[in-house]
């Protein structure tokens, strides 16, 4: 009887979860902070880079951006613009247990100098969808943005 009862904690213990340990959310954060670090350091090249080939960016005033190259296109002048900045940092990530999809949120603010010297600031919310590339790092599939108002 006791070596069956270890024969059954035994196989009980091996049928654990398939995929490993929970993947850590962390590890996101730190993907979603390297981006606004890397946007900050090279502009449109450094924003376009952490985009899938694949990926979508939805546009405040409506529509998308379809595909890295369109967004590469359009970011790298809007970035190029040197009396504008844009910051942001993530609040929080979820990793799905399969470890290969996940998302982040936090806020957002920009800041446009004028010709008379003035700033005038914008903030706002926003989600990034990022998806495990084979290699292992991970890319935005999805990024989406709005204006929050006063006190937001």
């Amino acid at each position: 009887m006791r070596g069956c009862v270890v024969g059954i904690v035994l196989l009980v213990s091996a049928c654990g979860p398939p995929w490993g340990p929970p993947p850590d959310p962390r590890e996101l954060m730190d993907a979603d902070r390297a981006f606004a670090a890397e946007t900050a350091a090279r502009g449109g090249e450094g924003w376009a880079a952490w985009f899938a080939p694949e990926a979508r960016q939805y546009l405040s005033g409506g529509g998308f951006l379809a595909g890295r190259d369109s967004i590469r296109a359009v970011m790298v002048p809007a970035f190029a613009d040197t009396t504008r900045a844009l910051r942001w940092a993530p609040d929080s990530a979820v990793v799905a247990a399969s470890g290969d999809i996940g998302y982040t949120f936090g806020r957002w603010h920009s800041v446009v100098r004028t010709p008379a010297g003035d700033s005038i600031s914008g903030r706002g919310n926003y989600v990034s969808i990022w998806r495990r590339q084979p290699d292992g790092t991970w890319k935005v599939v999805i990024d989406i943005g709005n204006t929050a108002g006063e006190g937001r």
